[in-house]
């Protein structure tokens, strides 16, 4: 008789998680240094296995739905409509975003079919919650950079203790982007038809050198430089060189798609029709009322009587004409909510026609809200005027598309970067068609933020949007989005349904905010694991996958203490013998050992150290 004892490493602790080549937990190789001879009709058993186990869980509709926000907090007894943000409800089991809306039988599930049954062990359901969590952010400076040092995106991982064995939940990560991370993206892409909102319109040509960009001859229709929306962190678009007494019109817009927003009333209350922006200047030609030269400042807003968008034109004062007072540049510079535009003439000096912190409505602009959060810089100007664009804090988004989604074959691939974008110009595949848009439509319209356009929201002391990033694993009854949010006891959070305080945060920029799971959650090992024998001489059958197997043991769903996960014992009370079916001595040099499922996958789930004591013995 003998005993074998193998293991997929030699040291008393394995140090390394995640074990590569020959050596995994689930799947390792043994040599000797001599041949070991094995007696001519012999037979095998397993004698005892010991192995660390994270053991799988399953997610699903029933325990995996969340909603992620980024916005100012509601009081106790607020209501959504006070803020500028709303939540997104999605679930970590999509492939896709799906948002939910609705009770009992009224409730609507969206990609419903994306919404998988899904079994897996900690590292590989963090993955996925970390692509979900991706998809839910909304926010340039929240968003995964071109350059990770700027900013990383969304991060989620198991959480373990030191020696990196025993699981302890999760670890969330989010990075709000300050604004020292600002650096000077312009876009050398200008384009027009389809992309500023009217169906005609030629390129612009802008010179990467200079700055300088010219309108088409023969077109005055505008244009968007597509390539980068601004940071909203102290993010500026400054310009100068512009004709001080010609009809043009600069400014800044969301993304748009052929037509304007389809609550968008082209003429207002100014009797005008205007092309949409949300924030523009515009310098009249004496056509339009007024001197020319004469400046104006306007916005896509509201003002609560109806339920549409329309140009409302700000009240800064006296106004100023841009050649009488000799004005060379024009600025719009962002901070969180609070837009700030100002002129400066040919002496540096500078005039501030707004910035959001007034107490007067009439004398703010509408504060940025979630609908437009993406923000590009759109220009119109007569036939062969030029303008001279000296900075432009662009937010270098990786994967960013304009229109939110790619066009592979006709088919809307969504980016999942920009909500408004998202619900209105992929024609749907952010939600039920015109569900979503409404309430997209609603923050525009019907918020009280954008029709007060006072107690707008700035930056933090470390030059951040000072919003709060928020988790909602159940229900809270102040959030729309959130009823059917049902993962509280998944993520480790069974006594709040609220995550909004970060256990740590980066001491340096750009910050990174650290949430961790109060408690483990509760693990069940559901999947029956299996020792197989990949190079013996033994015979066994797996019905299951109907075929031949080499598998040789299968272990309980309890170990000899009772336990499932973690730390795991088995030592069987009766050992089941396969014959060797060696009618000659077997000569081993090598031991191929694999702990696998039923269907023969490897069991990945296994962490550490495993060791499987084999014993031999005469037939």
């Amino acid at each position: 008789m003998s005993l074998l004892v193998t293991s997929n490493t030699p040291d008393n602790l394995n140090s390394g998680y995640n074990q590569e080549g020959i050596n995994k937990s689930y799947s390792y190789q043994n040599h000797l240094n001599d041949t070991f001879k094995i007696g001519k009709n012999s037979e095998i058993a397993v004698q005892s296995v010991k192995i660390n186990r994270s053991s799988n869980i399953d997610i699903n509709e029933a325990n995996s739905i969340y909603s992620f926000y980024f916005g100012e907090e509601i009081g106790l007894n607020g209501r959504q409509k006070e803020v500028l943000s709303i939540p997104w409800c999605t679930s970590f089991a999509s492939s896709e975003d799906s948002l939910f809306f609705g009770t009992g039988d009224n409730r609507v599930s969206l990609h419903s079919n994306s919404l998988n049954r899904f079994n897996g062990n900690v590292d590989n359901i963090g993955r996925m919650m970390k692509a979900s969590l991706n998809r839910a952010l909304w926010h340039p400076n929240l968003m995964l950079n071109a350059s990770s040092g700027v900013n990383p995106g969304a991060n989620v991982e198991p959480l373990r203790n030191g020696s990196g064995l025993d699981w302890l939940g999760w670890k969330l990560q989010v990075t709000n982007t300050d604004g020292s991370k600002n650096a000077s993206h312009i876009s050398a892409s200008w384009m027009g038809a389809g992309y500023n909102g009217r169906v005609t319109g030629d390129d612009y040509t802008y010179n990467t050198n200079t700055g300088v960009l010219t309108a088409p001859v023969g077109n005055d229709d505008p244009c968007v430089g597509i390539k980068y929306p601004l940071s909203l962190a102290n993010g500026s678009f400054e310009f100068k060189d512009f004709d001080q007494a010609t009809y043009g019109r600069y400014g800044l817009s969301r993304a748009l798609d052929f037509d304007e927003p389809n609550y968008f009333d082209r003429d207002g209350p100014l009797d005008i029709d205007y092309d949409f922006y949300d924030y523009v200047v515009q310098i009249d030609d004496g056509t339009m009322g007024g001197t020319a030269g004469d400046i104006e400042v306007l916005f896509a807003g509201t003002d609560g009587s109806v339920s549409a968008l329309e140009m409302i034109k700000l009240d800064y004062g006296k106004v100023l004409n841009a050649a009488a007072l000799n004005i060379e540049k024009i600025c719009f510079n962002i901070k969180n909510e609070r837009v700030k535009i100002q002129i400066e003439d040919d002496k540096a000096a500078v005039t501030v026609l707004c910035d959001g912190t007034s107490a007067t409505s009439g004398s703010n602009v509408k504060p940025v809200s979630m609908t437009c959060r993406y923000l590009y810089p759109k220009i119109e100007m007569e036939p062969g005027k030029t303008v001279t664009i000296t900075d432009f804090y662009g937010v270098d988004v990786a994967n960013h598309q304009y229109y939110g989604y790619n066009l592979v074959n006709t088919v809307k691939e969504p980016t999942y970067t920009d909500y408004w974008a998202h619900v209105f110009l992929g024609d749907g595949i952010g939600g039920v068609p015109g569900f979503f848009n409404g309430q997209a439509e609603a923050i525009d319209t019907d918020y009280e933020k954008n029709i007060s356009r006072i107690n707008q929201l700035g930056l933090n002391v470390n030059n951040q949007c000072d919003y709060k990033v928020q988790f909602f694993f159940a229900n809270d009854v102040r959030y729309i989005n959130t009823a059917n949010t049902n993962s509280q006891f998944f993520m480790g959070f069974p006594n709040r349904s609220l995550v909004n305080v970060a256990n740590t945060t980066a001491a340096g920029s750009p910050f990174t905010l650290t949430y961790q799971s109060d408690e483990p959650p509760e693990m069940k090992s559901t999947n029956s694991l299996f020792v197989r024998l990949k190079n013996m001489t033994f015979n066994s059958v797996n019905l299951a996958k109907g075929h031949n197997s080499k598998i040789l043991y299968h272990l309980p769903t309890f170990s000899n203490t009772g336990a499932r996960t973690g730390a795991l014992f088995f030592e069987p009370n009766e050992r089941v013998y396969l014959k060797l079916n060696n009618t000659e001595d077997l000569f081993l040099s090598t031991l191929e050992i694999d702990l696998c499922y039923a269907d023969e996958t490897l069991a990945t789930d296994l962490q550490g150290k495993s060791t499987v004591c084999l014993h031999i013995r005469d037939a």
